[in-house]
């Protein structure tokens, strides 16, 4: 079994959704701590709040208040925040959204619901092998 990652945000305003990904999150003790917000306000407050930035976030695009897009806008101007390992999560198979993602450097992977294990072991392999 995998060492955990100490800290997860996960960005998402379905509640379903985001009970499945916790699930799978707990079930394979992917994190120690995962932390939900239903839009990207909510998130980005807590981020500034924040003594101890979480290692990674998981971000859906379409969300109310503050979608996905004006988050990591958000992220870009704060020097903190810009430099936080960010995985889109979302339904949308645009190839734009996809290119878009591309051009915010702290985005590091663009994955379509639903999160799958596979995907989370290779974040969590990717995780572990920048530490050693």
């Amino acid at each position: 079994m995998m060492n955990q990652v100490p800290k997860v945000f996960l960005i998402e305003d379905d509640l379903v959704t985001t009970f499945l990904i916790k699930t799978l999150m707990e079930k394979f003790s992917f994190a120690s701590e995962i932390c939900t917000f239903a839009n990207g306000a909510d998130a980005l407050d807590a981020l500034h709040k924040s003594q101890n930035f979480p290692d990674f976030l998981f971000l859906d695009l379409n969300m109310p208040i503050m979608d996905g897009w004006q988050f990591l806008e958000a992220m870009q101007n704060s020097p903190h925040l810009s430099k936080i390992p960010t995985y889109i999560l979302t339904s949308s198979i645009d190839p734009n959204d996809k290119s878009k993602s591309e051009s915010f450097a702290n985005v590091k992977g663009y994955l379509t619901k639903p999160l799958v294990l596979k995907d989370l072991e290779a974040i969590q392999t990717s995780y572990h092998s920048k530490e050693t």
